[in-house]
């Protein structure tokens, strides 16, 4: 069996009358399984909104053209490489 976690919330009464009556609505028993529907219901679309980048065709294109001729570094990013490279900073391979 996993390990059930505790999650307390505080609600306005607004919300919290809210809350039971969709509970009621969707048919089920209690405002816990109803955020835990809530929640697995949602959390996979907006963790793929946010890992996902869709970009038009010529946005695409637009980006490949940038990565084959990049523009030259800034002079802030090139000062934060030097003290990067002063402090003995290396980039760890294995990541």
């Amino acid at each position: 069996m996993p390990k059930v976690l505790r999650y307390e919330m505080q609600w306005d009464e607004e919300t919290h009358m809210l809350a039971k009556r969709a509970t009621r609505a969707s048919g089920l028993t209690s405002i816990r399984a109803y955020v835990t529907q809530l929640v697995r219901q949602h959390a996979p679309e907006v963790l793929e909104a946010y890992s996902t980048t869709q970009l038009s065709n010529a946005q695409f294109d637009t980006f490949c053209k940038a990565c084959d001729n990049p523009p030259a570094p800034a002079a802030k990013l090139r000062k934060a490489a030097q003290a990067l490279d002063q402090e003995g900073f290396t980039l760890n391979a294995s990541r």
